[in-house]
């Protein structure tokens, strides 16, 4: 077993006590800070308190608990560094092979005050540290950040003791978009808070092929598009809209500014039943289908044009409604890629057609540049696109998508490889051509 000592802390504790429970009975040590050891503790489970490691009491009420060379030091340390290795045996430093956290929920905070006293003690800087420093030190220490991966972990134990360095280097990957996430939302709302006039917090970004590369997708500038209100969904208006433009007929349920459900209104017939989401983006927001929305999910509506307004608003009084206009018509849209520190960029324009197959492959095709890899999208013959997207497998996302689908599938697209199962599995669900990105 390559891995002898891991430390957590945790504000989502989903979970974790299973995990530390599996951890132990595998002969690993557990170190561990305030809440995280006591729950610990108190399930019954070894951990030594971060305070045992460093000799040190957690002070300033918490705010200050693992910042401390006994810990950053078993966690930066490369022990294929000779001087490395001196510094931690000269300090009575102990390696730390694992570091399992996740943060203060600053991101649900927020949504429910404007507090800055109460935002500012959500602002988690430790677990950040360990985050960033167990992510670089990768090679060294296995960084987990989300609970989903706890029984891969546990698995990978099982088969050898330790984990892949390709697995490593996924988990890194994520952590860095983590605490990228983290920082943004911090930073978007304490600029509303502070800031004199409001903050547009415009980023794209998704995860791309976990092993091989973190991609970012470069802003479609706001000069595509003009919106009739501030709001923090820029981001996901701009995705709808270029989506919308390929096919007027398609409208696109966002959340968390990914397009995860489609449907061409034409070819349902008008039903929209099966669109989820947040967020939706139209092209014509009509009476009728404002009448259909009043029920649904989704918090926002997005559209170009309206047809009785004041019919309209109060139908959907519950919803915030922001219009948007084109400013110019995309001549394309880049997709900039980050591989091994040089920059990619790949320009994408959709083609000109006037043929609905055409177009809605090409809605396909487009949604699938800006989402993460591994994401399969999959559209029946009533018109609705389902998606789903799996950080390892595009075969376990397509399942899933034939699961959701309530009628016959038309089109199946990913921007993940295709191999003889994947291809397989379209053709018994009568697929023939997969659309790729």
């Amino acid at each position: 077993m390559n891995i002898k000592r891991v430390l957590i802390s945790v504000s989502d504790k989903t979970g974790i006590i299973e995990f530390a429970e599996a951890l132990v009975t595998r002969g690993i040590e557990l170190v561990s800070t305030g809440g995280t050891a006591k729950l610990l503790s108190d399930a019954g489970i070894k951990v030594n308190q971060v305070s045992q490691v460093t000799g040190f009491p957690e002070i300033l009420g918490g705010r200050v608990k693992t910042l401390h060379p006994k810990i950053f030091g078993g966690v930066l340390a490369d022990l294929e560094e000779k001087s490395h290795v001196q510094d931690l045996q000269e300090n009575e430093i102990t390696p730390i092979d694992m570091v399992v956290v996740n943060l203060y929920p600053f991101d649900e905070v927020e949504k429910t005050t404007r507090v800055e006293d109460v935002l500012i003690e959500n602002i988690d800087i430790g677990g950040v540290a360990l985050l960033r420093a167990s992510a670089k030190n990768h090679r060294n220490v296995v960084v987990v950040c989300d609970p989903a991966d706890y029984p891969k972990i546990i698995k990978s134990l099982d088969f050898c003791g330790d984990v892949t360095l390709q697995d490593r280097r996924m988990f890194a990957l994520k952590a860095f978009y983590y605490t990228m996430k983290y920082d943004a939302t911090i930073h978007r709302v304490l600029s509303e808070l502070f800031a004199s006039e409001k903050y547009e917090h415009m980023t794209f970004e998704r995860f791309g092929n976990p092993q091989l590369d973190y991609e970012i997708l470069d802003m479609v500038d706001n000069k595509f598009i003009s919106i009739s209100k501030y709001t923090k969904d820029v981001a996901s208006i701009t995705l709808g809209t270029i989506l919308t433009f390929i096919n007027p007929d398609v409208l696109v349920g966002l959340r968390d500014g990914l397009p995860i459900s489609m449907v061409n209104i034409k070819k349902s017939g008008g039903r929209i039943c099966d669109l989820i989401g947040d967020f939706l983006v139209v092209r014509k927001l009509t009476n009728d289908l404002a009448r259909k929305l009043r029920e649904s999910t989704f918090t926002t509506v997005a559209y170009e044009t309206i047809e009785d307004e004041d019919i309209i608003e109060d139908t959907l009084s519950h919803k915030e409604l922001i219009k948007y206009t084109y400013k110019q018509e995309p001549e394309r849209f880049y997709v900039a890629k980050l591989v091994q520190n040089i920059m990619v960029k790949e320009y994408a324009k959709p083609a000109n057609t006037k043929d609905e197959q055409d177009k809605d492959e090409q809605v396909i095709k487009f949604a699938l540049k800006f989402m993460p890899r591994y994401t399969v999208i999959v559209q029946t013959e009533d018109g609705f696109a389902n998606t789903e997207i799996d950080f390892a497998s595009n075969i376990d996302a397509l399942q899933r998508c034939i699961i959701k689908s309530n009628s016959k599938l038309t089109k199946i697209g990913t921007n993940g490889p295709v191999d003889s199962i994947f291809t397989k599995i379209c053709k018994e669900n009568g697929v023939e051509d997969i659309i790729g990105c």
